[in-house]
């Protein structure tokens, strides 16, 4: 890419900062009898609707980049870059993570642990938070076939395609739970991660012809015609559309009348993530010196996704204090936020170490 391009960083920080909250609050969940607490548990069911879509935007960023036409990159490149950089993330923090997990289970360290680590990271057994390494690499190995499909097949045919995908993967799934079909569950659900990796690479094609009236400034033109002001309301009109959805499905879960829980193949989540992507692109980023923060941090989300488990697990797992230890409006705020600061942390140490940097983090 010639120039970067700030909104991506962006959504980087914004992406990275929910997986934190999402992870602090499913991992309360996960240790915690629930039932003992019905109403937190509706604010976490919640919270979850609303945080979801961190994972599809991190999925059509690498989309963008990697499926982008206007960038050249092979097989060759992909394996001993991209691909490369992923198994090394998957060992180097996967096997300590499996080594915590069996002496937390445990309550012993043994020498035979780290061999029964490195097991568990080829079985995909590691922390939890890791299967998404094991998704983007199986994306990353598929990228040249991909780039080779999408560029000899018309538009047309893509957005078949990523009909298809969104109704068979999220459509028909959320339908069969809704009428109590027992044959949803047979669906092949994992297609989703496809469908919002392809998705980046067509917000990367159109990514050279934004809206006039978002070009620059992030605000309405005064000039440009009937077609340019029916861009700017519809624009309008979805960020309503998802604000009354988000609404609505708060709603929903604080009443009780709504408790449909899926993974991130959730219609109202694939509805997040592309207006928030789509938003995103044209939001006014140029303002002076945030192009240079953001791509800091941006630099650092990766290792934060990767260390922040750290932490909670900690927390929740060996001192058995979390969240709902306390009053939860006051807790989550403060576990979040120390959860952050101190991935953030170590993940600038780790980006301070050369061979960290360069092939890992």
């Amino acid at each position: 890419m010639k120039k970067r391009e700030v909104f991506l960083d962006g959504l980087r920080v914004a992406a990275t900062c929910a997986v934190v909250m999402l992870h602090t609050i499913t991992g309360a969940m996960d240790i915690t009898n629930m039932s003992e607490y019905p109403l937190e548990w509706k604010v976490f069911l919640a919270g979850l609707d609303l945080l979801c879509w961190c994972v599809p935007v991190f999925l059509m960023i690498s989309g963008y980049l990697f499926l982008n036409p206007a960038r050249e990159i092979g097989m060759v490149k992909m394996l001993t870059k991209y691909c490369r950089r992923i198994l090394l993330a998957l060992f180097v923090f996967g096997v300590p993570f499996a080594l915590l997990e069996q002496v937390a289970t445990e309550r012993c360290l043994r020498l035979d642990m780290v061999g029964r680590g490195i097991l568990m990271v080829l079985r995909g057994e590691s922390w939890s938070h890791m299967w998404y390494l094991y998704r983007i690499l199986f994306l990353y190995l598929l990228t040249p076939a991909l780039r080779w499909f999408l560029t000899r097949i018309p538009v047309w045919g893509v957005y078949l395609v990523q009909g298809l995908l969104l109704a068979v993967c999220s459509g028909l799934p959320c339908l069969c739970r809704v009428l109590g079909l027992g044959w949803g569950d047979q669906l092949p659900e994992e297609g989703i991660y496809l469908f919002y990796y392809i998705c980046g690479y067509l917000f990367a094609a159109k990514a050279g012809s934004p809206p006039a009236a978002w070009k620059e400034k992030g605000a309405p033109a005064k000039e440009g015609g009937r077609h340019t002001s029916r861009k700017v309301w519809a624009m309008r009109g979805l960020c309503i559309f998802a604000l009354l959805l988000a609404a609505g499905a708060v709603y929903g879960r604080l009443s009780g009348k709504y408790t449909l829980v899926m993974a991130y193949n959730h219609p109202m989540t694939a509805a997040f993530a592309l207006l928030i992507f789509w938003r995103s692109m044209y939001f006014r980023w140029n303002v002076p010196g945030k192009g240079a923060v953001l791509e800091k941090l941006g630099r650092l989300s990766f290792a934060v996704y990767l260390v922040h488990p750290v932490f909670l697990n900690l927390t929740y797992k060996f001192l058995h204090v979390t969240p709902l230890s306390f009053p939860l409006g006051l807790s989550l705020p403060v576990f979040f936020i120390g959860t952050l600061l101190l991935a953030t942390g170590t993940a600038w140490i780790l980006h301070r170490l050369p061979p960290m940097r360069k092939y890992v983090v």
